[in-house]
């Protein structure tokens, strides 16, 4: 999980490399931005984050999306 999302966050911040304990808002991130990539997350993961979520770093964001994933096919 942590692979894909820092693949969607290196494409939509247009950095090289995101490390698990980075934070969306110190690379670059900003509110447009959290709401593309909550969108890409629910369509392609099918859980919703809020844009809160995401202003934390890509682990915990990856974990959250592990844990609602999980939380759906109970």
């Amino acid at each position: 999980m942590e692979r894909k999302l820092a693949g969607w966050w290196r494409e939509l911040l247009g950095v090289e490399v995101v490390r698990p304990e980075d934070h969306f808002l110190e690379i670059g991130g900003n509110s447009l931005m959290a709401t593309l990539l909550s969108n890409r997350i629910e369509s392609e993961l099918g859980v919703e984050v809020t844009m809160v979520d995401l202003f934390n770093t890509l682990r915990d964001v990856a974990a959250l999306c592990e844990q609602l994933r999980e939380e759906l096919n109970a």
